[in-house]
C-alpha cells in the first residue's frame, strides 16, 4: 500500500509540474510580448531607473511609465514561476528525467543574466546592440522553459530517421539567427527607414544604402530559413502524418510562419504600432513552434513507471 501512494504521489507530482511548465512558459512569452510593445511604443525610458520606476516601486500616471512598468511586473512573476519550476522539477524528474530539471536551472541562470543585463540597457540609454543582446538571451531563456516543458511530456519513441532529427536541429538554430537578424533591425532603427515589401528599394529593387541594409539582411534571411522550416515540416508531415505529434507540431510551425510573413509584410508597409508589435510577438511564437517540432522529434524516456513497480514490489515484500 505503501509503495502504491508513493506511486500516486508520483503521477500527482508529474502532472502538476507539467501543468506549471506550461504556465512558466506562457508568462515567459507573455513578457517577450509585452517587450514588443515596450520598443514599439517608445516606452524603453518609461521608468528611466532600475528597479525603481522614478524613484518609487511603482509606477506615475504615465502610458511609458505603466506600458515599462508592466513589463517589468510580469518579469517579475514569470521569474517567481521559474524559481518554482526549478524546485519542483528536481523533486519530480530528478530520478526519471534529470534533463528537465537541467534545462529548468538553466532557465534560471539566463533569468539572473537577464535582469543584470536589462540594467545595463536601461544605464545605457538602450544601445542598439545592447537591445539586440537583450533580446537574444530573453529568447534563450523561452528556449530552455519551451525545452522544459516538452520533454516533460508523455514518453515518446520520437523519430527514427536521424536525418530529419539532425536537420530539425539546424533549422531551431537558424530560426534563432532569424531572430537575431530582426532584433537587429529593431535595434539599428531600419524598420523606420524601409516602408516597402518584400524589398526596401521600392519593393522590388534591393536597397543595401544605410539602415536598410540591416533590413535586407533579414529579409534574406527570411527567404532561406523561412524555405528550410517549409521544407522540413512538409518532409515530416508527409513521413508521419498530420496527426501524429511530429506532424501536428510542423503544422503549427509553418502556420505561425506564414502569418509572421503576412504581419512582417504589414508592419514594413503601414508602420503601424500594431503590427509592429505583432511582429516580434509572432516572431517568438515562430522559435517556440519550430524548436518544439525539433523537440518533439526526440526520444523521451521515463523510468518513473519503473520505479513505480519496484516500489510496490518493496511495499509488498
Amino acid at each position: 500500500m505503501q509503495g502504491t501512494s508513493g506511486a500516486e504521489h508520483s503521477m500527482i507530482g508529474v502532472g502538476g509540474f507539467r501543468k506549471l511548465a506550461v504556465v512558466t512558459a506562457l508568462f515567459a512569452y507573455l513578457q517577450i510580448a509585452l517587450g514588443g510593445v515596450v520598443r514599439v511604443s517608445g516606452s524603453g525610458l518609461g521608468c528611466p531607473d532600475w528597479p525603481l520606476c522614478h524613484g518609487r516601486p511603482y509606477p506615475p500616471a504615465d502610458p511609458h511609465a505603466i506600458i515599462e512598468y508592466s513589463h517589468r511586473a510580469v518579469g517579475s512573476v514569470t521569474g517567481v514561476l521559474i524559481i518554482a519550476t526549478v524546485v519542483m522539477a528536481w523533486v519530480v524528474f530528478r530520478n526519471s528525467r534529470p534533463l528537465v530539471a537541467w534545462l529548468a536551472t538553466a532557465s534560471l541562470i539566463g533569468v539572473v543574466g537577464e535582469g543584470i543585463l536589462g540594467g545595463v540597457v536601461v544605464a545605457n540609454e538602450l544601445q542598439s546592440w545592447l537591445v539586440v543582446v537583450h533580446l537574444g538571451l530573453a529568447m534563450i531563456i523561452l528556449g530552455f522553459l519551451v525545452a522544459t516543458a516538452v520533454m516533460a511530456g508523455p514518453p515518446s519513441a520520437g523519430v527514427s530517421d536521424r536525418s530529419l532529427r539532425r536537420l530539425a536541429a539546424v533549422t531551431a538554430a537558424a530560426t534563432y539567427v532569424l531572430l537575431l537578424t530582426g532584433s537587429t533591425v529593431v535595434g539599428s532603427n531600419a524598420d523606420e527607414a524601409c516602408h516597402a515589401w518584400p524589398l526596401c528599394g521600392g519593393g522590388l529593387t534591393p536597397d543595401f544604402s544605410g539602415a536598410n541594409a540591416f533590413t535586407m539582411l533579414h529579409r534574406g534571411a527570411v527567404l532561406v530559413i523561412g524555405a528550410l522550416i517549409v521544407y522540413v515540416a512538409i518532409r515530416a508531415i508527409r513521413r508521419w502524418g498530420m496527426r501524429s505529434p511530429v506532424g501536428l507540431s510542423a503544422i503549427v510551425a509553418l502556420v505561425v510562419l506564414a502569418l509572421q510573413v503576412a504581419v512582417g509584410a504589414a508592419a514594413a508597409l503601414t508602420d503601424g504600432a500594431l503590427f509592429n508589435g505583432l511582429h516580434v510577438a509572432i516572431a517568438t511564437l515562430v522559435w517556440s513552434a519550430v524548436l518544439t517540432f525539433a523537440l518533439v522529434t526526440l526520444a523521451r524516456t521515463d523510468h518513473s513507471a519503473e520505479l513505480s513497480r519496484l516500489a510496490v514490489e518493496r511495499g509488498s515484500a
